[in-house]
């Protein structure tokens, strides 16, 4: 790919770089304000390589013009990819074709506007000058490895971004010892691109790289003017003699730590950065892992401040981790102090946090931002005295008010109340309570208040001194107290009625029966509980579902009938037994549901007497033994009755026949079931019907 085409493929979308404004970072006594620029346009191919190419327009290639010692090839070679000290002035345009092929493979880019430079120093040369401290600076935009073989030079009337588009990084050429950058009167800021989503380009860092022999100057060194570090950048490696591993500023200059990591860099004082002018902090910094200038030791060197160096905050601070430390440290020495522009929200105790002083043990900073002892217990101004003002009260229910509030001082709060006219209640220093700032109105609802009057107390606490307390009396007025709501009825809860088995009644077998041949009785069970018409959930009934002669049967019959094919022939009355089922059903609340649980019961009815001299068969055959369907019987015959399920087989009668030989004689009682609790009597239905 031609360098042209690869400029023109990094260039092609708009950038976006957090940048101060000119007018703050130019001047040495002003806060710088973070603010966004837009850096974009598209390198027209055409336009990429002139400046290189063109030996007439080229004054570092003209043989017959003076040239800047900083910047003639053969005397001072400022940058490897650039220049060859040993090119011929009259082959200067294959020697440029044969660098840019260079930068091109490396994929090294350098533009400023739409033109590319060969060096930082001929793009930096580049940069228009400018006086009005208002207008925006200048991107100069990088891509790529850059070497620096001599110092690139930022001078009064110069008010330059240097910008990385993607990943790029800035590091010496071997035997270069100086200072990397010089800021003299101009203003220099290092950021990386803000990432793209409508391009999908990534956001760009900019590492660099001070590593080198020998090095006695520092990655940055502000003579005067400004410099400023901001995210994507990282300053590393720079190990100097000299005094400011990554940056050097002079007194009445101006560093600006907008963002960006200073690490891994050592001097003799001040690994990080050496001050003697203004450091201003906003954002997100990480001066960390620097340290002195001495194989033998790993002494932590971050910030040193000299002179009449300080840190001075110009806006919000984040997430960042400083090391400090003063040269010639005293007690009552600023380090850290606000910048007069900065709002009320930015508080010097939520940076303090974020600083770690790195200097004298005997010495820290003090809240002020001031070194004070380590030892002695640094004395507290007297705090105001702490008063809670009341704002409103209302009545939010019948047993709750709301309240609104303020306290003078920052503190904790807590509510609590008393009878109307008993004494105040003892303030405990020791509650946890609710936070309140000083001066803001809080707002707080009280609930379960009794029905009789009270008073209540708002009680704070002082954060700094909790011997500093105060409580302020609201009294609710009785007449404004809204009427408490009706008691609702409570519904009664249903207690389930769950009847005993042996509450099932027989109906049928209360008279002795005239066991007629070929002649069937009915009789009726009516299983307890099965009479609730009005069932409740967890009700219970027991369904009567079959009958038999034997206790254990192998199956149990469901016609409610009963008789003897051959009649039951006896001169005085016979007890028999028979054996009645029940299931058990609960009712679910909406159905009545099955169970596993089930109850055989036993009742005896008596068969009356009857002899085949007096026997009248139902069916009008003659009494002399034979029994309605022929079957003839001795008159005594202690055989079980036997059924008939449909009942065709004989002649059916009421069971309340009775002994007297007519035809509907009466039927012995049958040990009936207990009479159902609460005086219901329920009729039997078949398990079908239920």
């Amino acid at each position: 790919m031609r360098k042209k085409q690869l400029f023109a493929l990094l260039m092609a979308s708009a950038l976006t770089v957090g940048m101060a404004p000119t007018a703050a970072f130019a001047a040495a006594d002003t806060a710088v304000e973070s603010a966004e620029e837009e850096v974009s346009g598209e390198i027209d191919a055409s336009d990429t390589e002139a400046p290189a190419e063109d030996p007439a327009d080229t004054p570092a290639e003209d043989p017959t013009t003076p040239e800047d010692p900083a910047e003639d090839p053969a005397a001072d070679p400022t940058e490897t990819p650039a220049e060859d000290p040993a090119a011929d002035p009259t082959e200067a345009p294959a020697a440029e074709e044969t660098d840019a092929q260079a930068a091109e493979a490396e994929g090294t880019a350098i533009v400023v506007g739409e033109t590319s430079y060969p060096s930082l120093t001929e793009a930096f040369a580049a940069v228009p000058d400018t006086t009005d401290t208002s207008a925006d600076a200048t991107p100069v935009k990088v891509q790529g490895d850059i070497e620096l073989s001599a110092t690139v030079d930022v001078p009064a009337n110069k008010n330059i971004q240097l910008v990385a588009v993607g990943e790029a990084t800035i590091k010496r050429a071997a035997g270069f010892t100086g200072s990397m950058f010089t800021v003299n009167g101009g203003n220099l800021q290092m950021a990386g691109a803000d990432a793209d989503a409508e391009t999908g380009t990534a956001a760009g860092t900019l590492t660099v790289d001070g590593t080198g022999d020998s090095v006695a100057g520092s990655i940055i060194e502000v003579v005067s003017g400004n410099y400023g570090l901001s995210d994507g950048v990282t300053l590393t490696g720079n190990k100097t003699t000299g005094n400011g591993g990554a940056i050097s500023n002079a007194a009445g200059a101006n560093v600006y730590l907008l963002g960006g990591t200073i690490t891994g860099n050592a001097a003799a004082t001040g690994g990080g950065i050496y001050s003697e002018g203004t450091v201003n902090l906003k954002g997100t910094v990480s001066v960390t892992g620097n340290t002195v200038t001495d194989a033998f030791s790993e002494t932590a060197s971050n910030v040193v401040l000299d002179k009449d160096g300080v840190i001075n905050v110009t806006g919000a601070v984040t997430n960042s981790t400083i090391g400090v430390a003063v040269q010639e440290a005293a007690a009552g020495r600023t380090v850290v102090k606000l910048a007069d522009s900065v709002t009320e929200d930015v508080k010097l105790a939520d940076v303090l946090t974020q600083i770690t002083y790195e200097g004298e043990s005997s010495l820290k900073i003090g809240e002020n931002g001031t070194l004070v002892s380590a030892t002695d217990p640094t004395p507290s101004p007297a705090e105001t005295k702490l008063v809670v003002t009341g704002k409103s009260m209302k009545w939010t229910g019948h047993d709750s008010v709301q309240l609104k509030f303020q306290s003078n001082v920052k503190g904790t709060y807590y509510i609590d109340w008393v009878k109307r006219g008993e004494k105040a209640p003892t303030i405990d220093t020791s509650k946890v309570g609710a936070p309140i700032e000083a001066d803001t109105t809080v707002t707080a609802k009280v609930t379960d208040l009794p029905d009789y009057d009270v008073d209540i107390y708002v009680c704070v606490i002082s954060d700094k001194d909790k011997s500093n307390y105060g409580h302020l009396m609201f009294q609710p007025i009785a007449a404004e107290r809204p009427a408490a709501p009706a008691t609702p009825t409570p519904t009664p809860s249903h207690t389930a009625v769950v009847p005993d088995v042996n509450e099932s009644v027989v109906q049928g077998f209360e008279n002795a029966l005239v066991f007629y041949p070929n002649t069937f009785y009915d009789f009726t069970v009516i299983g307890a509980g099965t009479q609730n018409t009005n069932p409740g959930e967890g009700d219970v009934r027991w369904v009567p579902v079959g009958w038999s002669m034997s206790s254990n049967p192998t199956s149990w019959n469901t016609s409610w009938k009963i008789g003897a094919a051959k009649g039951i022939y006896t001169e005085k009355e016979k007890a028999y037994t028979i054996y009645i089922k029940y299931n058990k059903q609960v009712y679910s609340g909406t159905n009545w549901e099955e169970t596993d649980a089930s109850e055989i019961l036993s009742y005896q009815f008596k068969a009356a007497p009857l002899t085949q001299a007096t026997v009248t068969p139902a069916d009008g055959t003659s009494g002399d033994g034979t029994s309605g369907d022929g079957t003839t019987t001795d008159g005594t015959t202690g055989v079980t009755p036997t059924t008939y399920a449909d009942g065709t087989n004989g002649t059916s009668k009421s069971a309340v026949a009775t002994g007297d030989e007519s035809p509907i004689g009466t039927m012995m009682a049958l040990a009936a079931a207990s009479v159902l609790a609460g005086g219901y009597v329920l009729v039997r239905r078949r398990k079908k019907e239920m």
